[in-house]
């Protein structure tokens, strides 16, 4: 009995140490006498105490659920502003440094405009304007030497947002015109009685930022292109296109181009049976200064013009040889102080005309295509078109023995 009391005191003292938990044991042993059973009946088998509130029912856990939400509710905010964001740049990419929304306006570098002769020697030459608008589709506009527009454009063919556009008319019924993909490929589209796909030309080495200029003439037993464009590394390249042998890579120039410059060339005959004439490419480079590189048939040569042109202006070219077999050349670009259209001017034996002059007072918006064309049937006339700051849609200039401005509408 002694030995069975002194485990029963053991027992006790083990039950008295603390524990997080309540301990149950039974105890009822029959070799208990009766005043040892009433001594230890606080240890016989007790109820278990009622389980913890559910985390969730807690004061800390109500607060946990109200952080945990409240973080949530952050994140799905966040990943809408995100997307919105996304929305916003691809929106703003899309129009293009320069251009507006809205009302189909002109995306950044998509201008060109092309002198259109006539079939029938009485029906004067028109104008074909290409402009690229906010849904990526390039379209055309048709105008005439009296300044009227045919009320619809013609919508071609979907291009890279923002793409450059050259355009020039080897034959009375054709049209070529350039421009860079969706896949930034340089495409070709001619018109010969209705537009089709032409050549799919694949530098690897094109910037993304490039401009495009072209210019054709007819030899005696062939057709000549040139389309230029700029390559990765800021030089400017050329490609040959002969009607007797197809597509080559022709002359590399311009080491010292200013990234993403534009660029435009012209024919210069030097008299009016000039059947291999010289062509002239315009611009501009690291210290912003207008050049010009050209071809005299010999080989080529470039000039510092003197004048410096606003970073990435527009810059368009044209040249023409007027009634008495004078060669005249004009380069229309934005200045450096104002954003102002100025001209620099080239006429025959009297070589540059420096400084430029200032056909009007209209300014075009940064980095805004510039197109021209002249026309020599029925006197000189030039045209230049420019997106302008005043409303973002195209504005024509006319000098046709003095300048004057209005907008497109377009």
């Amino acid at each position: 009995m002694r030995a069975c009391r002194a485990y029963l005191s053991f027992t006790h003292l083990v039950l008295a140490l603390p524990s997080p938990y309540p301990l149950v044991m039974d105890v009822e042993t029959p070799f208990l006498q009766s005043d040892d059973a009433q001594k230890y009946s606080h240890l016989r088998k007790q109820p278990l105490p009622p389980p913890p509130a559910p985390f969730w029912k807690t004061r800390k856990g109500l607060a946990g659920i109200a952080i945990l939400a409240v973080a949530i509710i952050g994140a799905v905010v966040g990943i809408v502003v995100s997307t919105e964001a996304k929305k916003s740049n691809k929106s703003d990419a899309k129009s293009g440094a320069g251009s507006t929304s809205g009302n189909g306006t002109v995306a950044a570098l998509g201008v060109a405009a092309v002198n259109w002769p006539s079939n029938v020697l009485t029906i004067p030459s028109t104008v074909r304007l290409y402009t690229q608008k906010d849904d990526g589709f390039v379209y055309e506009a048709t105008g005439d030497q009296s300044g009227n527009w045919d009320s619809n454009t013609t919508k071609l063919f979907q291009a890279k947002v923002g793409t450059p556009l050259a355009a020039i008319a080897p034959a009375p019924s054709q049209i070529h015109l350039y421009s860079l993909d969706t896949s930034n490929m340089l495409q070709e589209y001619v018109y010969n009685n209705g537009w089709s796909k032409g050549a799919t030309l694949q530098p690897t080495d094109l910037t993304p930022i490039t401009s495009l200029a072209a210019v054709t003439w007819t030899e005696p037993t062939s057709q000549q292109i040139r389309v230029y464009y700029q390559k990765s590394d800021n030089t400017i390249q050329e490609l040959m296109y002969s009607s007797s042998t197809g597509w080559g890579t022709g002359h590399s120039f311009g080491d010292h181009a200013y990234p993403g410059t534009s660029f435009s060339g012209a024919i210069f005959k030097e008299n009016v049976i000039d059947n291999y004439p010289s062509f002239r490419v315009y611009w501009q480079d690291t210290s912003l200064g207008l050049n010009e590189y050209a071809w005299c048939g010999s080989g080529w040569s470039n000039r510092d013009l003197q004048y410096n042109v606003a970073p990435n202006s527009g810059i368009s070219a044209v040249a023409w040889l007027d009634g008495s077999g004078n060669s005249s050349i004009r380069v229309y670009f934005e200045d450096t102080a104002s954003n102002f259209v100025q001209e620099v001017s080239y006429n025959g034996a009297s070589g540059w005309v420096i400084p430029p002059g200032t056909p009007t007072n209209t300014t075009a918006s940064l980095r805004a295509p510039i197109s021209a064309v002249v026309w020599t049937d029925g006197g000189i006339q030039i045209r230049v078109y420019v997106q302008s700051t005043s409303n973002n849609n195209i504005t024509e200039l006319v000098n046709s023995g003095g300048w004057s401005a209005h907008s497109l509408g377009f």
